[in-house]
């Protein structure tokens, strides 16, 4: 499975990789059986990432969250 897509969403899932395995794990999961194929996660600065399963090519792909516009 390849993972592409933004250069500092692909670093913050190496260090994920190395720091919590398990999390990672699910993440992977999660973004393959959801509804929506798709998982959000936190960076270690805060950040917010999702990871996209795309199944007919084989890949997830992580791309900034989309931050949605505060309520009243």
């Amino acid at each position: 499975m390849n993972l592409v897509g933004d250069p500092i969403g692909l670093q913050e899932l190496k260090k994920m990789k190395n720091e919590r395995k398990d999390f990672l794990r699910f993440l992977i999961t999660e973004a393959k059986t959801s509804f929506s194929r798709s998982a959000q996660f936190k960076g270690a600065d805060g950040r917010e990432w999702r990871l996209t399963y795309d199944g007919t090519k084989g890949e997830l792909r992580v791309e900034p969250a989309e931050q949605e516009p505060d309520r009243l």
